[in-house]
């Protein structure tokens, strides 16, 4: 009897983890996008029944571009954190793939000052993004994904009302590619 519960017992754990462990993960590295320069996402679908699934990763961002924030730094880096739902349309290896998602970066900017002295101050801030376009993947093997990235930022305001400086880029549109696995 003992040993009929111990099996009902792994049985219960297992198989459970097994079943768990069907559905579409994958793990991919992308170039701009959400990223804005270069990211490693972890992406999943909700169930094995499911086309709907997310994503969520950690970028780097280095823009030398100086409409990123109002303040117009000649340098922005730092790191964010973009978390996104998608569903992917098509049968097989091939899908278009839609999603919106937002990302929340923490940023340090440099400028030169009329003196020539190089001043730096941190800043944060939050867009929201759109994933369009296209996916290849293998059922346990490759990903590639490519598209476009539309996206703009959340104004930030402090508790009077005020424009905090956050994230104030205007509408842009980024592409996109990624390279990955799936398991």
């Amino acid at each position: 009897m003992n040993e009929k519960l111990k099996y009902l017992f792994l049985s219960l754990v297992i198989l459970p983890t097994c079943l768990y462990a069907q559905r579409e993960q994958g793990i991919f590295v992308e170039l701009l996008g959400a990223s804005t320069t270069v990211g490693v996402h972890y992406d999943t679908r909700f169930n094995e029944h499911t086309r709907w699934g997310g994503r969520i990763g950690f970028s780097y961002t280095n823009s030398k571009s100086q409409d990123f924030f109002e303040s117009a730094p000649e340098n922005t880096t730092g790191w964010s954190f973009p978390i996104a739902v998608n569903y992917l349309i098509g049968k097989g290896r091939h899908h278009a793939e839609i999603g919106m998602g937002f990302s929340y970066g923490l940023y340090e900017c440099k400028y030169h000052d009329k003196a020539g002295r190089e001043v730096q101050y941190d800043r944060s801030g939050t867009f929201v993004f759109w994933d369009l376009g296209y996916r290849y993947q293998s059922k346990h093997g490759i990903m590639v994904r490519a598209g476009i990235n539309p996206g703009m930022a959340l104004g930030r305001h402090d508790q009077l009302g005020e424009n905090d400086h956050g994230v104030d880029r205007a509408a842009v549109i980024y592409p996109y590619i990624s390279f990955g696995r799936n398991f």
